[in-house]
């Protein structure tokens, strides 16, 4: 498995940003530098073209109106120009070729490339007015067009030597960044190693989890390290009803056991007669049975609290109870108990198993029967409330007083241990019930008191 570093990848994307904004910090003064001299290039330009203009006189020759005097006008080494008159015939031209520069109507500033060199060229429309002694000092006006062209070249030069220095501080920026972020982040990252060493230091015989001190006072951490707490104390208060139950099944099987063993040893003490045999062996089987009947149930509530995912099957609530509660009326007839239903709604679905919702009923109802004097009634019944499905049990009987009630879950707990002998009951019926409920995605609650009966509520998403 490959390591991914939370530091490298937050230096990375750190210093990727900081390349981002330097590239464009970089382009921005690129683009800029070039405006500034282009612009300057386009002022000296200009300048330079009028001085040519400033250097076109009358011309000696009839034949021609202007001349460019060239006592009056130096041009750069690398310069090159061209004179017009208005209908287009070459008046001055330096050595360069410019004849491809096509003339316009208007005064423009254009790039030309003669050659591989590349060239700013200025178009200007101008009139000259010279003074000729036969005017009389009025003048003579003559129109020229003026061509005129420097090179470029140097104006990248300019810009990339003026912008040198923004892109050797970006990289020596990106630089230090990198040494600093890597410090930073390995110091800020010490209160989370810390984290780590207290929970590394877990041990399972205490499960206690102390935070330290900078993760409860770093925001980010605090989250973190408070569900580390609580979760170290749910796992404590797992393993302890583990070890509860443990402890409390093999006291139950250890007392069960006993009284098989001595239920036999009695039989043995001495020479019995058949029936006195026959007895003996009767209760030897009842005892037995309720051996069997508490390992069964301590399996079935490990098969629940084993169950790693919610039911997958779905199941109709109404008709499911219908089809257990008449499993069961012979034996609450039996135990001179009315039992019946009431309130089911048609078609009342919930995400459970046969099996699963079998167990539930049958634990409720069975529970129900047998703290209930002979001669009442439990009711059982099946709604929908909104988006939940209701099932309740409620019986007439002795209720649960009020400072037993919140335990009445617990695994093993008895309100009356001296009944479980005549009932069979080992304290585990209602914590199976709790743990299907739990894996059907629903809960489960139970109101009595005493003397007044008792009724439990379990209510399941509907589907």
């Amino acid at each position: 498995m490959t390591d991914h570093s939370l530091i490298r990848r937050a230096t990375i994307v750190v210093l990727g940003i900081e390349l981002v904004c330097a590239l464009a910090l970089a382009l921005t003064a690129i683009w800029h530098e070039r405006l500034a001299r282009l612009h300057a290039l386009d002022v000296a330009l200009k300048g330079r073209s009028d001085s040519l203009i400033g250097a076109v006189q009358d011309a000696e020759d009839p034949q021609d109106n202007v001349t460019v005097n060239a006592e009056e006008f130096s041009p750069m080494p690398d310069d090159e120009y061209a004179v017009y008159n208005p209908d287009g015939k070459t008046v001055s031209t330096s050595q360069g070729d410019l004849s491809a520069v096509a003339l316009g109507q208007q005064d423009e500033f254009r790039n030309y490339r003669v050659g591989r060199r590349p060239y700013r060229v200025l178009q200007q429309h101008a009139m000259r007015i010279i003074d000729r002694f036969e005017t009389k000092g009025v003048g003579l006006r003559r129109p020229v067009i003026v061509v005129y062209a420097v090179r470029s070249d140097r104006v990248w030069h300019e810009v990339m030597g003026a912008t040198r220095f923004y892109v050797f501080l970006s990289l020596g920026s990106l630089s230090i960044s990198a040494v600093v972020l890597i410090v930073l982040a390995r110091r800020l990252l010490l209160p989370l190693n810390a984290l780590a060493r207290a929970a590394s230091s877990i041990q399972p015989s205490t499960l206690q989890f102390d935070p330290p001190v900078s993760a409860i006072t770093t925001t980010e951490l605090r989250p973190l390290a408070e569900a580390l707490t609580q979760t170290t104390a749910r796992l404590r208060g797992a393993f302890e009803s583990q070890r509860r139950f443990i402890s409390d099944g093999a006291h139950e099987l250890k007392t069960a056991v006993a009284v098989v063993r001595s239920t036999i040893q009695v039989l043995g003490m001495r020479t019995r007669s058949e029936d006195e045999y026959r007895d003996g062996l009767e209760r030897v089987l009842n005892d037995h049975q309720r051996v069997e009947d508490l390992v069964s149930r301590m399996l079935t509530l490990a098969r629940f609290d084993e169950m790693t995912t919610a039911f997958e099957c779905d199941i109709d609530l109404c008709e499911g109870i219908g089809e257990i509660v008449g499993n069961l009326a012979a034996y609450a007839e039996a135990n001179g108990i009315r039992l019946s239903t009431k309130d089911c709604s048609p078609g009342l679905k919930i995400r459970m198993s046969r099996e699963a919702l079998e167990t539930l009923v049958s634990n409720l109802v069975m529970n129900a029967v047998q703290h209930s004097p002979r001669g009442s009634e439990v009711l059982v019944s099946a709604q929908a409330e909104g988006q939940t499905a209701t099932l309740e049990v409620r019986d007439f009987g002795e209720g649960i007083s009020q400072e037993n009630l919140p335990r009445v879950f617990e695994r093993f707990f008895r309100e009356d241990p001296s009944r479980s002998r005549q009932t069979g009951g080992a304290g585990l019926g209602l914590a199976i019930c709790k743990s299907i409920a739990e894996k059907g995605g629903g809960s489960i609650e139970i109101h009595s008191r005493k003397g007044s009966g008792t009724t439990v509520i379990a209510g399941f998403p509907c589907i």
